[in-house]
């Protein structure tokens, strides 16, 4: 038998071992349960949902809900609706966006029709007296006195006030306002509008009670100086 170099044989071997290496890897799997790179598309009419182990319950699905209908659906574990982008009670809408409590009660909605929120309904500030002698809080104090105040629930980070302020003939004063015991915003001259934006204040967390005030005083003459607040909210950032 002719003599065989021994780096071939080495060559052979290492064959061997890349083919064995090769073969064991086709029978592997790759993990089912992770998507690395890329995108998963479902189509053609499919739906993506997770499911509770009992398979009672979807807790997310996205995707068709039949007729023309596509959407997105969340629930609670125990199968209780929590948010839905679905159709609304008129065809050829678009889609309300809708939050549920524990039991089924729309607590938000978007208004598809026209913008903005559908619910909740959101109180607004009665019209006010417009004459400033009849009702309006006043002072003739010539030191900064509480003449109206408020307390309000708040769950934005900033608020806006609006205020008319007036004076009697003769007279000048100033009307400033606080907030949690805090001057907020610019004081202005009596008879001048009071319009600020700001913060409402370090500390303060969403749904915590606010105390608003209106303060005034006199700073010349003998008459009286008034102040009515004509828009207060709560804004974003």
């Amino acid at each position: 038998m002719a003599a065989i170099p021994l780096d071939l044989l080495d060559r052979i071997r290492e064959l061997e071992r890349q083919v064995r290496e090769l073969a064991g890897r086709s029978q592997m799997r790759p993990a089912m349960n992770q998507v690395q790179k890329g995108n998963v598309a479902i189509g053609e009419g499919g739906q993506f949902a997770v499911w509770t182990p009992d398979q009672k319950a979807a807790i997310f699905g996205v995707g068709y809900w039949g007729g023309t209908e596509y959407g997105l659906a969340m629930r609670r574990q125990d199968g209780s609706l929590a948010m839905t982008i679905r159709n609304g009670t008129e065809e050829n809408i678009p889609q309300p966006v809708r939050f549920f409590d524990a039991r089924g009660t729309v607590v938000w909605a978007d208004d598809v029709r026209t913008g903005g929120i559908a619910y909740p309904w959101l109180g607004l500030l009665p019209p006010q007296n417009s004459n400033p002698g009849a009702s309006w809080p006043k002072t003739d104090s010539t030191e900064f006195v509480n003449i109206a105040n408020s307390y309000n629930s708040i769950w934005q980070p900033k608020i806006r006030m609006f205020m008319h302020t007036a004076v009697d003939g003769g007279t000048g004063g100033e009307v400033r306002v606080l907030v949690n015991d805090q001057v907020w915003g610019p004081a202005v001259r009596a008879g001048e509008s009071f319009d600020h934006t700001g913060f409402t204040g370090a500390g303060t967390e969403p749904g915590s009670v606010v105390k608003i005030v209106v303060e005034a005083r006199r700073t010349s003459g003998n008459g009286s100086v008034y102040a009515q607040t004509k828009m207060l909210y709560g804004c974003q950032t």
